[in-house]
């Protein structure tokens, strides 16, 4: 049951990097290209940014760290969802 939590946020850190990297792929319809480049390394930073945050939840989890766990995998989430009201203000 301990385990349910991390895994949860591993799958809404899934489902967030893949909703921010859609997002990206929307915006660059009509870019030039210094624009397309620029959203290209948008959309490496963020899978990075996702992985790494799911791959050291994987790694607390095997260290017997559920809660850890949990919050390092769901910190990406939060971090994606800063960036998405930022660049809606803009």
């Amino acid at each position: 049951m301990k385990l349910l939590l991390p895994i949860f946020a591993m799958v809404c850190t899934v489902l967030a990097t893949l909703t921010a990297l859609v997002f990206c792929m929307a915006g660059g319809a009509n870019s030039t290209p210094a624009q397309i480049r620029a959203l290209k390394l948008w959309m490496l930073g963020l899978t990075l940014l996702g992985v790494a945050g799911i791959t050291v939840g994987i790694f607390l989890l095997r260290a017997g760290q559920p809660g850890w766990a949990a919050g390092v995998s769901f910190a990406p989430v939060v971090i994606m969802s800063l960036i998405l009201m930022i660049a809606l203000l803009k």
